[in-house]
């Protein structure tokens, strides 16, 4: 990632976290903030982003949350799943 699009993220995350009410739940949150910057690679100084991030961010947890699984939720469950089955056999 170059320096230009760490900086774009950082602004996403910092934007983005002055919305943010789910407490203990940064995983999810940066599965959102990678969700905005994927849609918005690249900032444009002669755009108006906020509603376009609030926008994608919103999508992104209509279309993920029904079941309220991030990626690091997946993860554990895939960890003790192995866990799991290494102790049966």
């Amino acid at each position: 990632m170059t320096e230009e699009e760490l900086i774009w993220k950082e602004e996403v995350t910092e934007y983005l976290g002055d919305f943010w009410y789910l407490k203990g739940r940064p995983d999810l949150f940066q599965d959102v903030v990678d969700h905005v910057v994927k849609a918005y690679p690249v900032y444009d100084a002669n755009f108006n982003y906020a509603e376009q991030i609030l926008s994608e961010a919103f999508r992104f947890l209509q279309e993920h949350c029904t079941s309220a699984y991030s990626s690091k939720d997946l993860e554990f469950m895939a960890l003790a799943e192995k866990e799991r089955l290494l102790t049966i056999t």
